[in-house]
């Protein structure tokens, strides 16, 4: 490109700029203590806007279910959902009047890993929004017709995405990989398990999981460090206990393809999930698999997409799905397509597992994919509530420190060897759990030559 001028010559308009250097992201360094009950303090000081986040982490989610019995499915979700339903001092109602007076905001929820609870406001306000944060942490009252109205409202949407097919095959899909493994289940239950659940399986839950020396808290904003912990010690420092160990279940051995059917009424297309069990949040390969993912269906123009949008047209979306925990993961491609070229979707997607196992990638499709991972990881630190989310994920996972300011350049030091290499490692074609909703009459027959089909009930699921 030839030098412009800017005060001579026209800017030409048909040519793009050349692209800088990627940068790694200086995520903001952060004080870090621990309070005289054990609880794990961060602070992200930021004094540019008068707002301020909390976020309280306990390191039991959906995975820590179980330990409760195998059918509490769904256990860790509904506590938390129900924290925000009623205290000792406040009602649900006033718990919503009051932060919306406020301005605030106030969440709670949970996913495999951990359950949460996080409030955000303008600086003036954050005493209060504190308190009442605090107050759903400290006091939840687990009403028994609060309860009965959750319920209701889970059973209600299990209800309606029986009529999604994405839903049937992906519920298959998490059995036919980790079979008694909690991440077989749903973070949300199921039918059974939250039918049969009982405000003394929320208190005893609670009790086992909500202490201090399992919770992480993360500040962000306009507060110091000397106020964050002072708050917390006044409002936490009576809290006494520990929380429960977790053993490490094993998902069961495959060494095969298995093919599993789930029926969905008047069907014309099949939705498919295909995958096999992949690492842990913490492993050292993360970021060369996330990479080899983002290659194979991580993004629009992924080999996948390609493949089965804009080659074939077998569909309007097709990706691939890396989901990574503390105690396992798994490594899927999701799409919808027509029962009648299932069996050929499904050999695409063999043929793209093999030819990334085969071949290394070229140094152009290799760019394209580190210029996109590079310009949206900066995205992901946008929100006072993402970045204090990001430091906890640093404690939670036990990654180093300098994790996230050093991601992009680890990114872009990756050649095409070390992504063949970690194909060659991690994608096993010969192994995959394919999971297809539809059709099943029509779909066994194209599919049978992948395998024995087994065709799985409703009340397997």
């Amino acid at each position: 490109m030839k030098n412009i001028n800017i005060l001579t010559d026209k800017l030409d308009r048909s040519v793009p700029p050349v692209p800088g250097l990627p940068k790694d992201v200086n995520f903001p360094s952060f004080y870090e203590t621990v309070t005289s009950n054990g609880i794990t303090v961060l602070v992200i000081e930021d004094r540019r806007l008068p707002l301020v986040t909390a976020r309280f982490v306990f390191k039991s989610g959906a995975y820590f279910d179980f330990l409760h019995g195998a059918e509490k499915s769904g256990l860790a979700s509904v506590t938390s959902e129900m924290l925000s339903k009623g205290t000792a001092l406040r009602s649900a109602t006033k718990i919503a009047e009051e932060t919306d007076f406020l301005g605030a905001t106030l969440s709670t929820g949970a996913d495999f890993d951990a359950s949460y609870v996080s409030c955000y406001s303008l600086t003036k306000h954050f005493d209060s929004i504190f308190e009442i944060a605090t107050d759903v942490i400290r006091n939840p009252a687990f009403l028994e017709e609060e309860l009965s109205r959750v319920k209701e409202q889970r059973l209600n949407s299990f209800l309606a995405m029986k009529d999604d097919g994405d839903y049937l095959a992906s519920r298959a899909y998490k059995k036919g990989i980790f079979g008694s493994n909690p991440l077989g289940s749903s973070v949300d239950g199921n039918e059974k398990s939250v039918s049969g659940m009982t405000t003394e399986d929320l208190v005893e839950f609670y009790r086992m999981h909500f202490t201090p020396d399992n919770l992480i808290v993360a500040f962000v904003g306009d507060i110091s460090p000397e106020t964050a912990v002072e708050k917390l010690e006044k409002c936490f420092a009576d809290v006494k206990g520990e929380g429960a160990e977790m053993q490490n279940f094993s998902p069961p051995p495959l060494n095969e393809p298995k093919i599993l059917l789930t029926r969905k009424e008047g069907a014309v297309q099949s939705s498919l999930r295909v995958g096999h069990t992949s690492i842990c949040r913490n492993d050292p390969d993360f970021v060369n698999v996330s990479v080899m993912n983002t290659i194979l269906g991580g993004y629009f123009t992924s080999r996948i997409n390609k493949n089965l949008r804009e080659v074939h047209g077998f569909t309007y979306s097709a990706r691939s799905a890396l989901s990574s925990h503390r105690y396992g993961g798994d490594l899927s491609v999701i799409t919808e397509v027509k029962t009648d070229i299932t069996a050929n979707t499904i050999r695409e997607i063999l043929k793209e597992m093999n030819m990334l196992r085969d071949v290394a990638p070229d140094s152009e499709e290799l760019q394209n994919v580190k210029n996109f991972i590079s310009g949206n990881f900066p995205l992901q630190l946008e929100t006072p509530n993402s970045v204090a989310t990001k430091a906890i994920n640093l404690k939670l996972f036990g990654l180093p420190e300098d994790y996230y300011s050093t991601y992009i350049r680890k990114v872009n030091q990756l050649t095409s060897e070390e992504i063949h290499e970690t194909a060659a490692k991690y994608l096993h074609p010969g192994r995959l759990v394919m999971s297809i909703a539809g059709d099943v009459e029509a779909v066994s027959k194209l599919v049978s030559e992948f395998g024995e089909p087994e065709i799985i009930s409703d009340n397997q699921n």
